[in-house]
């Protein structure tokens, strides 16, 4: 049976908040000028869906094929009809749904099993799926011989605590992303899987575990890039926290070709004067740091340290020694208050000169996260499509209405346009 895998259509893509469209407007404008490798027109994505490639690999197998259906629209019996005449034959679709598209992956997956084809669904959405919408649920890392694992009825993958080498027993395939080679600015590359720390509102499906990929294995990846996307020189490492395994970044400065330029995202707690010494070994132009929000309190209820003058030492030095500091910031998150809006744009004003950008989202309850279960009952939306880091948020907040805090998130996005678009202007 011929494995296919399918990339569906976000409603983001098509209805995008009207404010946030503004503002990443601003976002990709400024960001092209203070990184030359990074070119996006119209029509381009930002990078091309890594996961196919993981996946590809994972099956293993040569007639493997990968349904692209993003631009198309979300009518799931048009999407199953596409699906079906392209397979001629009887099929395993494989699906990786966010919130946002689960439904339509969900009624795409059920007209495919009436007309005689298997589905298989993964990812972050697993455990709130319709029982019975899927032929198979598969929860974990994707690992060599899935489709074995898969037809024996074991629907899960084996996890390994702490640092050890990761033995997923195969690299990405690049083969079926060739096809975005010329309509992507940026290329991503793992050096590690997993994260040690245990923030409850992240979605890392390796929380408090940390495997790194082999050095050779790193050297091959930049091969298939290279060959795939010949004209791309900017790479992202997806590692959840670049630096907290010395090991995984010293394997990238040895793997890495030459001419290649690089965006990370870090944890304040990782850095050091080693690790910048090390970024500008390897070539790091943008560090992404996540700060979510400046208030400490509501920081600790998700699990996660904040120390503002550890953020203001770091992010100055690293803009001193000449690399671009973008800040990750989180609307929505269960306790926050009027009060920690407030702080956070008082640090957002402070530390303004040594910040270029900010990327901006709002919280989404995914199953992964470990805060998941405390929230479930506080969930009042269950339409999936609302489930978006664009809109309100779907659970009732401790302190304050779901309303109050999409205003206060608005307001937040207005505010870093402000700041990006009077850097533009001082610059010009």
């Amino acid at each position: 049976m011929k494995s296919v895998i399918v990339q569906l259509p976000f409603p983001s893509q098509v209805t995008p908040d009207p404010v946030l469209d503004r503002y990443y407007h601003s976002y990709a404008e400024y960001f092209a000028s203070i990184v030359p490798d990074f070119r996006l027109r119209a029509g381009d994505l930002w990078e091309a869906p890594l996961w196919v490639a993981h996946l590809d690999a994972a099956i293993g197998e040569e007639d493997t094929e990968f349904q692209d259906l993003s631009l198309m629209q979300s009518d799931g019996e048009a999407l199953s009809e596409h699906l079906a005449r392209s397979a001629k034959e009887p099929a395993l679709f494989l699906f990786s749904p966010l919130a946002q598209n689960l439904d339509l992956a969900t009624d795409v997956s059920m007209r495919l099993m009436r007309r005689g084809h298997r589905t298989v669904m993964g990812g972050n959405m697993v455990g709130v799926e319709p029982h019975g919408s899927f032929s198979m649920v598969y929860a974990g890392h994707a690992q060599h011989g899935l489709l074995k694992k898969l037809s024996s009825g074991d629907l899960t993958s084996d996890v390994r605590l702490g640092h050890q080498p990761a033995d997923f027993g195969y690299r990405p395939n690049y083969r079926h992303l060739a096809r975005f080679a010329n309509r992507v600015p940026l290329v991503r590359i793992n050096a590690s899987h997993g994260c040690l720390y245990d923030c409850s509102f992240c979605g890392d499906a390796w929380s408090r575990q940390l495997h790194l990929v082999p050095l050779q294995s790193l050297v091959d990846e930049f091969d298939d890039i290279g060959r795939h996307f010949p004209n791309v020189r900017l790479a992202y490492i997806g590692d959840k926290t670049f630096g907290q395994s010395r090991d995984a970044v010293n394997n990238l400065i040895a793997a890495k070709p030459d001419g290649y330029r690089f965006v990370v995202q870090t944890h304040v707690q990782a850095m050091s004067e080693w690790l910048i010494d090390r970024m500008e070994e390897l070539g790091v132009v943008v560090v992404e740091m996540g700060f979510e929000t400046a208030d400490s309190k509501v920081l600790r209820s998700v699990r996660k340290r904040n120390d503002p003058e550890r953020y203001y030492t770091w992010i100055e030095r690293l803009s001193v020694r000449g690399i671009h500091v973008v800040l990750n910031l989180l609307g929505g998150l269960p306790h926050a208050t009027m009060a920690a809006h407030r702080q956070t744009i008082s640090f957002l004003e402070d530390t303004a000169r040594h910040v270029k950008l900010y990327n901006l989202y709002n919280f989404v309850p995914y199953p992964k996260t470990p805060i998941f279960p405390s929230l479930r009952p506080r969930i009042v939306d269950w339409n999936f499509a609302n489930w978006r880091e664009d809109r309100p948020v779907v659970f009732l907040p401790f302190h304050q209405t779901a309303g109050e805090l999409w205003t206060l998130f608005i307001e937040l996005v207005k505010y870093c346009d402000r700041l990006v678009t009077r850097r533009i202007e001082s610059e010009r």
